[in-house]
């Protein structure tokens, strides 16, 4: 299996895109958190495609499209997790606050278990990567620089705790747009064959404090309906309200569809045509799979929300 984890994290390409990463949490969470790698027992692979519109139209480059993709899993009898992150994105556009909404890259994550008294979980989490940012107005060009992040995650029984900051930029030159802190919180509430999972998040970055919060209702376990405010906002810096839909089909395969009710689709024009414009309402359409591998432990066979 090492083997096997090694050759991806050598032929996987460099992709990446901050804001977005931390936007597909609902279906990929090791983007805001690395200690979670191998949290769930099991070797997980997802991948995302997000896209707007979903058919081109209206103002000339408004349309985006995203990949992202990530593995993990658990090592050392469960007393650890390694796993990777990969993404990408063909935007490249500069906001009015200065920050940069289009990059590439890859990270490479990793995570140590404490068994705290009983029924107590603690994990701590490290996160290394390469970026590729955009430079707005100087065409063809981009800067290749490294990042690093770290994560605490705290569980007993269905209640989950993470405290993180997964992109700090080793350059200081970019340091003050990528220092984002999280702290998070979790609760599975059990309903007969149903779940409620209701959870928040913080985020404070440049001294401004910003929160999320969802709920998503999984019937008999198989059916997960749920709804997301990331007042953390979108790679434009507004507000998103998504709307999900994840079926599970059997123990190992998972597929999953959410939608931006608030989305907004912006132009950008190169140097001697104006700066960043925005155009009409356009969300992204957010698809999600997930293949988990069978390690042998029975972890193949819980409920996972």
């Amino acid at each position: 299996m090492r083997k096997v984890v090694v050759f991806l994290l050598m032929s996987l390409p460099l992709f990446a895109q901050q804001e977005s990463l931390r936007m597909v949490y609902p279906f990929m969470p090791l983007a805001i958190n690395p200690a979670i790698a191998g949290a769930k027992g099991v070797g997980s692979i997802t991948g995302i495609y997000r896209k707007k519109p979903l058919f081109q139209g209206g103002i000339t480059n408004t349309a985006s499209s995203q990949q992202y993709f990530s593995f993990d899993m658990p090592i050392a009898q469960e007393k650890g997790g390694i796993g990777f992150l990969a993404y990408n994105t063909d935007q490249s556009y500069a906001l009015a606050s200065g920050g940069i909404a289009a990059n590439l890259g890859l990270a490479a994550v990793a995570a140590k278990n404490f068994a705290w008294g009983r029924g107590n979980y603690v994990r701590i989490g490290v996160q290394v990567g390469v970026n590729q940012y955009p430079i707005i107005g100087k065409s063809g060009t981009s800067v290749l620089g490294g990042h690093y992040g770290w994560g605490v995650h705290y569980t007993r029984g269905d209640l989950q705790v993470g405290f993180s900051s997964p992109a700090n930029s080793f350059e200081s030159s970019y340091g003050s747009m990528h220092k984002p802190m999280y702290l998070s919180g979790q609760y599975i509430l059990h309903l007969n064959q149903h779940a409620v999972k209701l959870g928040a998040i913080l985020r404070n970055q440049q001294e401004t404090m910003k929160s999320d919060y969802y709920a998503v209702f999984w019937f008999k376990e198989k059916v997960g309906a749920g709804i997301w405010y990331q007042g953390t906002g979108s790679e434009l810096g507004s507000k998103a309200l998504l709307g999900s839909l994840e079926v599970a089909l059997g123990k190992n395969f998972r597929v999953g569809y959410a939608y931006d009710f608030l989305g907004e689709s912006t132009a950008y024009y190169p140097a001697g045509f104006g700066s960043t414009v925005s155009s009409e309402r356009a969300g992204f359409h957010q698809l999600f799979i997930r293949y988990e591998v069978d390690l042998g432990n029975g972890k193949i066979a819980e409920f996972r929300p």
